[in-house]
């Protein structure tokens, strides 16, 4: 029996230093949330840059490049140019166009001019004038004109078949003498002007020319004489005979002016006039003047979308920062959205933490922080938490340790303002968010 009180009051005992530990842990733990609660809030990320990846819009040869690598740019800075040559004279075309299409537009708009009037009424004249002319036949003048004209070429060629008469050469002969005395007067007027230092240059020039004329004279009647005297040769005789079938066929056109398509012509010739009169006499239909408005629009499009095009072959900064890179040169190709430059702005950094799910909810976003790097030991740079991550996810393996790395944190994502460039992408910072 008091074997048995021992063993119960040992339990008893056991199970009081058992309360009695629990109680201290429970206390320590509780202890221990306090203090964490109220001790500053710090992680560690890496320091990083928006970056813009900057295209031309345009195919392109590059004519200039205006921006170095590390150069400091603004919004708005032209950093390389295309070639132009191209759009410059498609606006050219485009304008060109524009300006027709307004003309034609203001013409249909101010209605048809007197002058106007008055030349569709004469075409409406001239064309009825020769309807009436093809429904009358041949006139009689025409007619007998070109029986002349057969006669004459007929009696021609009688008389190059028939060969010269003692009369004809008697003639040439003289004429050949004549122009030789004229030549002579020439020749004889010319030394006497030329030798006279007192005449002016002029006149001694004129005299040149009358010899050279009268030169010309005697040359061309001794050849007609020359040709009367060895008579017609075959080829006089075929060009006489072929003037002769023209006169022929010419008599027959004035005695047969127009078959009946002609005067089918003339009468369409006739109420094209008549309807072209009519329309101007009406005025411009609404339906005109709505086409042609749509003409000058179609053409102000086709101007505006060259200028649009002639705006992008400079290529601008989007933003202000910094060249990082750049990859063109002057005289090389740029493609449509290939990059050309890339942009960081560092000015305004970022860094990403990462926070354990029992710490994120002590940060709020707009929030400020500290945020130090190993560079600037004694720096304190500001940072404001743009966002905190609405998911959890597992801790990034360059963050935590390969423990750590099983539990779930919530990213958190911080500006830092860096106004004269001092932190660089790629650095590492420790990021301490004010106590709470």
């Amino acid at each position: 029996m008091k074997s048995s009180r021992l063993s119960g009051g040992f339990r008893i005992v056991a199970i009081v230093a058992v309360i009695v530990v629990l109680a201290a842990a429970g206390g320590c733990y509780v202890l221990d949330r306090n203090q964490a609660a109220d001790h500053a809030l710090t992680a560690s990320g890496t320091i990083e840059t928006r970056v813009v990846n900057l295209s031309s819009d345009l195919n392109g040869r590059v004519l200039q490049v205006l921006a170095e690598e590390g150069q400091s740019v603004k919004a708005g800075q032209a950093l390389a140019k295309l070639d132009d040559a191209t759009l410059q004279t498609q606006l050219a075309q485009a304008k060109a166009a524009l300006q027709t299409a307004q003309a034609n537009y203001d013409l249909l708009a101010a209605g048809p001019t007197a002058e106007q009037l008055r030349q569709a009424q004469a075409a409406l004249d001239a064309a009825q004038a020769k309807l009436d002319a093809i429904k009358a036949g041949p006139r009689p003048e025409t007619v007998a004109q070109a029986e002349a004209n057969l006669a004459a070429a007929q009696a021609k060629l009688d008389q190059v078949k028939k060969g010269a008469t003692d009369q004809d050469i008697a003639l040439a002969r003289l004429a050949v003498e004549q122009a030789k005395d004229a030549l002579w007067a020439a020749q004889s007027s010319r030394d006497g002007i030329c030798g006279n230092k007192m005449a002016p240059s002029y006149q001694c020039t004129a005299a040149q020319a009358q010899v050279a004329a009268a030169e010309t004279g005697v040359q061309q009647a001794e050849t007609r004489l020359a040709q009367l005297q060895a008579g017609s040769t075959p080829e006089v005789i075929s060009q006489t005979e072929e003037a002769v079938r023209i006169a022929q066929a010419q008599l027959a056109l004035a005695k047969q002016p127009y078959t009946s398509y002609d005067e089918k012509a003339a009468a369409a010739q006739v109420e094209l006039a008549q309807s072209q009169l009519d329309a101007l006499k009406a005025g411009t239909r609404a339906q005109q003047l709505a086409a042609a408005q749509g003409q000058v629009d179609t053409a102000k499009a086709q101007v505006q979308a060259i200028q649009l095009q002639l705006n992008k072959v400079t290529v601008t900064a989007p933003i202000d920062g910094v060249i990082l890179s750049r990859s063109i040169e002057p005289g090389e190709m740029a493609m449509a959205g290939a990059t050309l430059f890339q942009i960081g702005q560092l000015n305004s950094l970022e860094v990403t933490v990462y926070l354990p799910e029992e710490e994120f909810a002590r940060v709020t976003p707009g929030e400020q922080a500290s945020v130090h790097v190993d560079a600037y030991p004694n720096r304190t740079f500001t940072a404001t938490v743009l966002r905190v991550a609405d998911q959890a996810e597992f801790t990034p393996r360059n963050v935590q340790t390969t423990e750590g790395r099983k539990d779930t944190v919530f990213a958190v994502r911080l500006s830092i303002a860096n106004p004269d460039l001092a932190l660089k992408p790629g650095t590492p910072a420790d990021v301490t968010f004010a106590q709470k």
